[in-house]
């Protein structure tokens, strides 16, 4: 059985990764009017990258040592 923790790190993982998939086929799509809006989404794709391969695990860390 999933601790409330895992089960929200399971879960913030999944957002994370449809969000991202949404925001490759708006990239795909190519709608947009100028690199500022291009690269606005790449932007975000790279934020989301960020929170969930570097802050999720630390986060997951310090929760982990205070419950110590």
């Amino acid at each position: 059985m999933l601790t409330n923790a895992a089960l929200f790190e399971r879960e913030l993982g999944k957002l994370i990764e449809e969000t991202i998939n949404d925001l490759r086929g708006q990239l795909e799509i190519n709608n947009y009017e100028t690199v500022g809006e291009f690269r606005y989404v790449m932007g975000r794709i790279a934020a989301l990258r960020s929170v969930m391969e570097e802050l999720v695990p630390l986060a997951k860390d310090y929760a982990d040592q205070r419950n110590r």
